[in-house]
């Protein structure tokens, strides 16, 4: 009877030590993730074109600020936060040290971006003056398309009022709801782990997207695999190549935390070829928003007195759409 009572009470106490040990080790694997984000440092990468660590440092950074949170939670980001450094082989600016990927691509993913949405009938406005003008170096209506970093879907509804089969992703959970309310077809993720059936687009776009990209290479090698034989890719970005961006320097407006490295004409026709694609065609790009909205990027942007103008400027006057150029490319390319 002693030996019984002494064996239950050896395999209760094991019991509870190995269920304690359990729900230890599963609260120390739920911390994981968010220890990480809040130890996370930022490191030295090798250029994302090229590959090469010879570089010279081109804009040092003058606003410290290392919340990954408010550095990626946002399409507009945060100004002079990054150590901007110059590639020696092949001339990209790129952000160097810089915070680990898993941790950037966190930060998109839990981004809320109401004010970018608030632009949606202006952007869809924009997409589509776009897709005409560039209608006889793209594919015809009734072909299918992605768009990645598709935000609330803007480009997906002038796609399909184009007359194409729309396809997107988003990271944004919250941008990826916006857009289903709408009706878009848009899937939860980033293209390096998408479900999407291989050679089946006739066209990818990347509208501002590639320059937050943390690995743009691979995010390229995954798109070409997506592309028809005869596929077009569609590249729109924030050129630094442009007199607006010299003349500006580091105070360029597109010079932002969530914009990882920045690309010229002859950068992203780099890094096309070491994709397996060939550029041609480059061509600036125009859109229309609400004048308010400019005001309030402006703002965002600490533009002097653009937070006053703002306040005094009537709401009427504030909705006026305003035709702009602010320093976007346009760029077309095909499979090499």
């Amino acid at each position: 009877m002693h030996d019984t009572t002494f064996a239950c009470i050896w395999i209760s106490n094991t019991h509870a030590a190995f269920f304690y040990r359990l729900r230890i080790k599963k609260k120390v694997k739920a911390m994981t993730v968010i220890e990480r984000i809040a130890h996370a440092q930022k490191t030295d990468i090798p250029c994302p074109v090229c590959g090469a660590n010879d570089y010279t440092v081109t804009y040092e950074p003058w606003v410290e600020e290392n919340d990954p949170a408010k550095l990626y939670g946002a399409a507009s980001g945060v100004t002079g936060t990054q150590r901007l450094v110059t590639c020696a082989k092949c001339s990209l600016l790129y952000e160097n040290p810089r915070f680990p990927a898993e941790i950037i691509v966190r930060g998109y993913m839990a981004s809320n971006e109401a004010g970018h949405d608030s632009q949606h009938g202006m952007r869809v406005r924009s997409f589509y003056s776009a897709l005409h003008k560039l209608r006889r170096r793209i594919p015809l209506p009734g072909s299918k398309v992605l768009d990645i970093g598709t935000a609330g879907g803007a480009f997906l509804d002038a796609a399909e009022a184009y007359g194409y089969d729309a396809w997107g992703m988003e990271p944004s959970q919250y941008l990826v709801n916006k857009g289903k309310e709408r009706g878009v077809k848009i899937k939860q993720g980033v293209i390096e782990k998408h479900s999407f059936e291989l050679g089946s687009f006739d066209m990818v776009c990347l509208w501002d997207v590639l320059e937050h990209i943390p690995e743009p290479r691979e995010a390229l090698a995954h798109i070409r695999k997506l592309l028809k034989p005869d596929g077009i890719l569609l590249i729109n970005y924030p050129d630094i190549d442009t007199w607006q961006a010299r003349l500006a320097g580091k105070r360029f407006w597109w010079l932002l935390s969530v914009h990882l490295q920045h690309f010229s004409p002859a950068t992203v026709r780099n890094i096309c070829q070491h994709s397996g694609f060939e550029v041609f065609h480059l061509a600036p790009y125009w859109q229309t928003l609400e004048f308010g909205y400019l005001e309030r990027m402006a703002a965002h942007l600490k533009v002097p007195l653009a937070g006053v103008i703002e306040r005094l400027t009537p709401g009427f006057i504030q909705r006026i759409p305003i035709p702009y150029y602010a320093s976007q490319t346009t760029a077309l390319a095909r499979l090499a």
